[in-house]
């Protein structure tokens, strides 16, 4: 029991972002392992807020803080547009705030503005785009094979019956699902080392314009969604609006950690 207990808070530093764990191991590992049970609920919050904070991980040079924060951005503008379609798909209606018609017409531009503004740009490099490529393909082909399979499913005459008894709620959440996976694998391409070789990092001025857009594409989706709740309350509204703030919250620390940082 004692070997069991002092290997486990160990396994906490294993939580820290590489850089850190490079660039501070042994002084990392130490405070980990002198830290009690008591403090580990202080280590997990500390541990979490490193993760919304790539920029100010230890970098070689500008360049790489500006790619982790692309790549924070690109994660919460997918993860934006997820939740605010899955919120609609629930039966959450922004239209049905005040104003909502023009609000949610505004927020999927400004997310689309901010999602074009932050994504790289392919270099000059074709064996790079080529690994790039394949990598991608080697992620995505699960999600994208799974996705088509339930989308066959739901347009066969096996779907209706897949309805009919009971099951619908479980193709529904594998939908969403397989999504969300394809979502996080293509973040995972590119910031792994394939997309860093084949993109070029945005610039400092387009990067923080696409921060700054994609900020505001997620305070007023998530705002509208809230302001639902003044019409008809709706659990599923209350959820998606106070969500999708949240989310625009790593978006506008970027920025912050970004001018901080001197990039």
């Amino acid at each position: 029991m004692s070997r069991e207990r002092l290997r486990r808070p160990v396994d906490l530093f294993r939580l820290y972002p590489a850089p850190m764990r490079e660039r501070w191991g042994e002084e990392l590992a130490e405070e980990v392992r002198g830290a009690g049970w008591r403090a580990w609920p202080r280590l997990l919050a500390a541990i979490a807020d490193l993760w919304l904070h790539p920029a100010i991980w230890p970098a070689d040079d500008r360049a790489q803080r500006r790619d982790r924060a692309t790549a924070l951005a690109l994660a919460v503008a997918l993860a934006t547009g997820f939740v605010g379609a899955l919120a609609a798909e629930q039966g959450a209606r922004r239209v049905a705030a005040p104003g909502g018609a023009w609000a949610a017409s505004l927020g999927q531009a400004l997310l689309l503005v901010g999602l074009t503004l932050v994504t790289p740009i392919p270099r000059r490099d074709l064996t790079a785009v080529r690994t790039l490529l394949a990598t991608a393909v080697r992620r995505l082909a699960a999600p994208a094979l799974a996705g088509a399979g339930l989308v066959a499913l739901a347009h066969s005459a096996l779907g209706s019956a897949v309805a009919a008894g009971g099951y619908g709620f479980t193709a529904f959440a594998c939908w969403w699902a397989v999504l969300a996976v394809g979502a996080l694998q293509t973040c995972r391409t590119v910031a792994g080392p394939a997309g860093r070789a084949a993109l070029a990092t945005p610039s400092p001025v387009r990067l923080k314009l696409g921060l700054r857009t994609l900020t505001a594409a997620g305070v007023l989706a998530g705002s509208t969604l809230l302001a639902t709740w003044t019409v008809g309350p709706t659990a599923t509204a209350l959820t998606a609006g106070i969500l999708l703030v949240l989310l625009a919250w790593p978006l506008a620390a970027a920025l912050r950690d970004l001018r901080q940082t001197g990039s």
